[in-house]
């Protein structure tokens, strides 16, 4: 099992519930604790701690999981070898669950940018907040695909309800910025319109089909145009780890091609889940590719530990994932949307809920129960 996240960890334990000690499960992460990401977004509005969103990886080897805290530098796939910096591994099943890695260097100077895409960058993004009094705000995205496809606009909503709190939104002007026509575009134009128009009805300019070329300390050239700035989020370029590509397991889109019922890849035995693949939609879906996003890690994680159970055993039967999930989308302090899809329709099912107390207290539930469940 390569990577500890959400797929990682769902994986790791579903497969010792369905086979105890008839199997060893060996979970390579560099990262000696999990993280749980939906909460980032809190983190850079200073209402969670990094000790509250994460959990020692170590705890896993309670449930008979062997942890292995290591980076892993070669994926031999003709040999069912895995190398890392200071251990090698023979497997009989491989799943990769590695994510995705930040390529900053796509954006000249990207370094004058705030995200909320790891706890660190999250924690400096919440200082930059508390110290901030007034003047031009950009949040954009630099390049697609990115995982957590609401997370931006989350956090441009949030910054919006932020400062009328702090009561200086007047003196304060936010403008988003993005490649995409409209926001979430796998959930269809109906549903990004309106997020979008959530945005301008809150005084936010929203700028579609627009990218970053470079960033400069104090303004953003984007598509010719240059913006000036006071304080900058962007989400970083993301890339699929090198050591993947390195192995030949990825195709043109840069990550891993899956078949999208099984999480297959072309090779026996080897699985890949969540953001580090691309996974082809139906024709008649409003993008190519399933979005990035754990939810959909976790559905696809689910599928991968049954039906490797199902090989070892010979029992039970084989599981398909049916591409759906579901997110929160936090649209004000204390207040969030929900929305649930299904992806492997002929065309896309959304289902969404307006704003409200209730999702966001769901999501602060999903969070506490996430972190006590997997561990």
């Amino acid at each position: 099992m390569l990577g500890g996240g959400v797929g990682g960890l769902v994986v790791a334990n579903e497969l010792k519930d369905k086979l105890g000690d008839k199997v060893n499960v060996t979970l390579v992460d560099r990262k000696k604790a999990f993280e749980f990401a939906p909460s980032f977004i809190w983190l850079s509005f200073n209402e969670r701690k990094p000790e509250q969103i994460s959990k020692e990886l170590s705890l896993l080897k309670r449930k008979g999981i062997d942890v292995v805290n290591d980076v892993v530098t070669n994926i031999d796939i003709n040999n069912r070898r895995v190398k890392t910096e200071y251990h090698e591994f023979e497997y009989d099943y491989l799943v990769i669950a590695l994510g995705l890695d930040y390529s900053y260097d796509i954006v000249r100077d990207f370094s004058y940018a705030h995200h909320n895409y790891s706890i660190d960058s999250a924690i400096k993004m919440g200082e930059a907040i508390k110290e901030f009094n007034g003047g031009k705000v950009l949040v954009g995205i630099s390049r697609l695909p990115f995982k957590c496809p609401v997370a931006p606009y989350e956090t441009a909503l949030l910054l919006d309800s932020y400062f009328r709190r702090k009561g200086i939104r007047d003196k304060v002007s936010i403008t988003f910025f993005t490649p995409e026509p409209y926001p979430i575009p796998a959930a269809g134009p109906d549903y990004g319109n309106m997020l979008a128009g959530m945005l301008t009805q809150m005084g936010i300019e929203f700028r579609p089909n627009t990218l970053i070329k470079e960033i400069r300390s104090n303004e953003v050239v984007l598509d010719g145009i240059s913006m000036q700035y006071d304080m900058l989020y962007c989400v970083p370029p993301h890339v699929a780890p090198r050591v993947v590509v390195d192995a030949k397991l990825t195709d043109n889109t840069g990550f891993i091609p899956v078949n999208p019922r099984t999480m297959e890849t072309s090779y026996e035995n080897v699985y890949a889940i969540g953001d580090v693949t691309a996974v082809r939609l139906p024709e008649g879906s409003y993008v190519p590719y399933l979005p990035k996003a754990g939810v959909f890690a976790h559905h696809q994680a689910e599928v991968v530990a049954n039906n490797i159970a199902y090989r070892i055993k010979g029992k039970g039967k084989l599981k398909e994932y049916d591409g759906s999930g579901a997110c929160f989308i936090e649209v004000k302090h204390g207040e969030a949307a929900f929305i649930r899809a299904k992806f492997f329709t002929p065309k896309p099912e959304i289902e969404f809920h307006k704003p409200s107390r209730i999702w966001h207290m769901q999501k602060v539930l999903f969070e506490k129960y996430w972190l006590r469940h997997w561990f």
